[in-house]
């Protein structure tokens, strides 16, 4: 039983977190254009690491969950990277606000989890 929280809440958190992605890049898309697109593209990595990461924890309580979402976004995003030219500075930026919002998710749940009722 728990393990099947634990891949449900894997499943649900890559889907949250390339809705949060697709959202943010179809807001952008027309509104910004050059490099400053690549920006709000890795602030919507960030974004979708932390809204993925964290819908991974809350329905599974396993923070291994949100390591595997934030794990098969690099992956993707390795694969975006190959798949058109980006900017040189777009590689590291992107991993940081990967990284960013994965840590910033854990911080959150750990936070939200302390203050629920007994």
């Amino acid at each position: 039983m728990k393990f099947g929280r634990s891949i449900m809440g894997t499943v649900a958190g890559i889907m949250t977190a390339g809705l949060v992605i697709a959202g943010v890049e179809a807001l952008a898309h027309g509104r910004v254009a050059g490099d400053a697109l690549f920006g709000v593209v890795a602030g919507g990595y960030g974004l979708g690491a932390f809204g993925g990461s964290l819908v991974a924890l809350r329905l599974s309580g396993a923070r291994w969950t949100a390591v595997v979402v934030t794990v098969v976004l690099a992956l993707l995003g390795i694969v975006n990277l190959f798949a058109m030219p980006h900017p040189m500075w777009f590689v590291p930026v992107a991993g940081a606000a990967l990284a960013a919002g994965h840590f910033a998710a854990i911080v959150a749940a750990q936070r939200s989890r302390s203050r629920a009722l007994p």
